[in-house]
This record gives structure tokens, sequence and C-alpha cells, in this order.
């Protein structure tokens, strides 16, 4: 197992050595989404960051449970429901399922659980029932809220001072609330709305409380890690961690808190109103679910990824590049080939994801192994374990990334295709190098790479 793993807490704004509470059991929760319209790309970009690292732990010898909540009743779904003039269990369990979907697409499956809101009333009831018994919670007009002056320690997770405050478009306008950074816990029905009957009379929960419940009810009151995008620290975060230390008296409520970072759009925070908003089924539906997943793995998992067209077009060639390498790997090997190491290459793949998953890093030493081949082809053959060690590296990559490396196939290539490889075969007979890489890059940019045989050439497309 590695055991000099790091992971960047945002609780103290530090790489730490990753060390769970259980020995070898990780126990490890992800905010999930509200499923009121069709999941976009900024939903799949962090999805996609936590399924990787949930692999990477699986990979070192955890055994990580990753729990994740699904939202099924708030505000923006009742909007939706009756905007659409569908009902709100109707709406929720049809944009549940093309997350499901357009995550199996992206070969998203290390999740051990989803969790629904509304099959866990009755835990959030009872961590209501116990914030309000000490004295955190308080009830008016059958609405519950947390009192965040009893908490002394609300914002040290986004480092918010209470007295100096700013609004945030979070905080609700509420009469009934004490405080104007009081939150809700559980909200009094309204007429025509979904509601749960309660000890403070019909409702449904509020945001945060669900979370809290959930956790308590497969980890207990403390586990080892909580994801999601950086913008949910505050308030969403900082009123998980309120809520659970209030209401079980231990600290920390987690160990570790590594956040997602944003998603931008051709340098603008997505919004319908804008025009520039994505879902997931358009994008793997348009570019293909393994060049926007190696996409979202080219950037670190914390930092702001701006989507534009470019990007996905360079992560395409990039991707086509690594495959290629890995078919010219395949062809390279003979009984009486050349022994090569493989292993300096490894070993730099795995610092770097031991470094807080640092996947760029991580695909810098995959580049590194396929240019170092790329030097001795064609002047040499490998021996067969020395491929068979290259492969298998690549192979424990993919699993680790969720992307194919080494799969491709031999398809019915359009003619323009063809035309533009017979061009480039002409321009290499001519010692022409530069044109000749040109229109290999050009090849990639539509799908298609090229291999270079003794006689001719071969075209492969993969997706």
């Amino acid at each position: 197992m590695t055991i000099m793993l790091k992971i960047y807490n945002s609780l103290n704004n530090k790489k730490e050595i990753f060390r769970p509470r259980k020995s070898k059991q990780a126990d490890m929760f992800v905010c999930g989404i509200t499923p009121y319209d069709s999941p976009h790309i900024g939903n799949f970009r962090v999805a996609i960051n936590y399924d990787v690292m949930a692999r990477y732990l699986r990979h070192c010898g955890y055994n990580v449970f990753y729990l994740q909540n699904v939202t099924d009743i708030d505000d923006k779904i009742i909007k939706a429901s009756r905007e659409k003039n569908i009902p709100w269990q109707e709406l929720t369990e049809y944009y549940f399922k093309e997350h499901l979907e357009v995550s199996r697409r992206l070969n998203i499956k290390s999740i051990s659980k989803y969790a629904k809101a509304t099959k866990h009333i009755k835990e959030i009831i009872a961590q209501i029932k116990t914030l309000m018994k000490k004295g955190y919670a308080y009830e008016k007009n059958g609405s519950v809220y947390f009192e965040v002056g009893k908490f002394k320690d609300y914002g040290k997770l986004s480092r918010q001072n209470l007295a100096k405050l700013h609004k945030s478009t979070r905080l609700e306008e509420d009469a009934n609330k004490k405080h104007p950074y009081d939150f809700v816990l559980w909200k009094a029905a309204k007429q025509d709305e979904p509601f749960w009957r309660s000890p403070w009379g019909d409702g449904r929960p509020g945001w945060h409380i669900e979370d809290t419940a959930i956790t308590e009810r497969f980890f207990g009151a403390q586990y080892d890690i909580h994801g999601g995008a950086t913008e949910l620290k505050f308030p969403h975060h900082e009123a998980e961690i309120a809520q659970a230390e209030s209401s079980s008296g231990k600290k920390p409520f987690v160990k570790y808190w590594p956040h997602a970072g944003l998603l931008m759009v051709n340098g603008e925070k997505m919004s319908k109103s804008l025009g520039n908003f994505i879902t997931g089924k358009e994008m793997v539906e348009k570019y293909g679910a393994d060049n926007f997943r190696f996409m979202i793995i080219s950037s670190h998992y914390r930092s702001i990824i701006n989507y534009t067209e470019n990007s996905i077009a360079q992560a395409k060639i990039n991707l086509g590049k690594i495959r290629n390498g890995a078919d010219m790997i395949k062809k390279m090997k003979n009984k009486t080939g050349k022994n090569i190491s493989v292993g300096k290459f490894e070993k730099k793949f795995t610092l770097a994801m031991d470094d807080d998953f640092n996947t760029p890093a991580a695909i810098s030493a995959i580049f590194e192994m396929m240019n170092y081949f790329n030097q001795l082809n064609p002047k040499i053959e490998i021996s067969v374990e020395s491929a068979k060690k290259a492969l298998a590296f690549l192979k424990k990559a993919e699993n680790i990334f969720g992307v194919s490396f080494t799969a491709s196939r031999v398809a019915k290539i359009p003619e323009h295709i063809i035309k533009l490889a017979r061009e480039r075969e002409k321009r290499r007979q001519e010692n022409n190098w530069a044109e000749a890489d040109k229109i290999r890059e050009e090849m990639l940019q539509e799908g298609y790479a090229i291999k270079d045989l003794k006689k001719g050439f071969e075209i492969t497309t993969r997706e």
C-alpha cells in the first residue's frame, strides 16, 4: 500500500499524508446532483475528478466506500416540476437516469452508493431533534433553523469571520430567523408543495441537513474524505461542519476536504443566460466520452478548467498520441529484441499520483515513455517482455484514469482521410518531415491515427 499519498486539505490549506481513521478503510462522500435539469459538464468535471480519486485509492489497496447523495427535493425541483407540469418524482427520476447514463458512458463507476434525500427523512428528522435538544436549533412557525452564533467554529473551512461576513446569494431572506446567517434545517410546508410529517409540522428538509444525516447513517459521526466543488465551501460545507460537530460533539467531522475547481466555458462561468450551458449528454455525443474525460484529467482536480473548442480538440489529439504509441509498442516487440526498462516512467507516474492526485504530471510520465520508444522506433525492436511491461503500465494507468489507452480498432476510413495519408506518405518519401507531421496532426484532429509500416501505412480510428 502507498504510505506517502498526500491529499490537499482545504481545512488547513496544506497537503497532508493520507491516514484514514480505520487503517485500510477509506470512507468518502461527495456532494451529488440536484436532478431538476440535464446535468452539465461542470457536474461531470467534479464526478470525473472524484472517480479518479477513488480509483487510485483502491489501486493503493484501500477499501473505499464512496457515498454520493442525490438532492431529490429542493426549491429548484418544485419550480421545474410546475413549469414542466409533471410530478416532481417523475422529474427527478428522469434527470437522475440521464445522469446515470452519461456517467456510464464516461466510465464513472467507482461510486458505492447513491443516497436520495427523500429516502432518509427519518435520519434527517432525528439529527434535527438532536440539534434542538443540544440547543443549537430553534423552531419558528413550523420551520427549524440552526443558530449559527451558537457554533463558535463557524467559518473555519471557508475562513469567514461571522462578524464581517459578506452577504451570499445562498442566504435566504426569512423573517423567522434570529439572525440572517442562520440556516434552515426543516422548511414548513407551503400550499401545494411536497411534504413529510415531522414533530414541527408538515414540511421538507433544508439543503444542508440531508448530507450530514446521510453520512451519519453510513459512516457514523466522523469519516475520512469529503469532496465537492470549491464553490460549495460556503455556505454548504460550512453548514455541514456546524451541524455534524454540534450534533455529535466530535471533531473533526471530516479529516480531509479536497475541493475540485471550477469549470469555465470560454472564460466565463457556465450559465443558460449566457448561452454557454453545455450538458454532459451533448458533450459525449459531440466529442466522445473518452476525449472529454481525458480533457478533464489533463488538468489538476483543484485547478480552474477553461473549456473551449480548442481544449477538447487538443485532448483528442493527445489521447490519440498515447493510443498510437500503444499500437507502436505492440508492433515493436520481437523475441530477440532489446530489453527496455519502463520502471522509471512508472515511478514518476506513481510519485505524481501520490502528490495529491496530480494527473497532469502522471500523464506527462506516460508521454515521456512514449517519446523514449519513439526515439527507438524503427531503428530497433524491443523484447516481448519489455513490451508487456510497457503495456501493463499503460493498462494500469487507464484503469486509474478510466480512459482507454491500449484499445484500438481498424474501421472503414473516409476517402479524404485516405488521401491525407497518401499525401503524408509522399511527403515522407521526400523527407519533408515538417509537412508529414502537419498532416498527421490534421488526421489526429479528425480522430484518425496513422502507423508507418515497413511497406506503406495503417490507419486506425478510436472512440
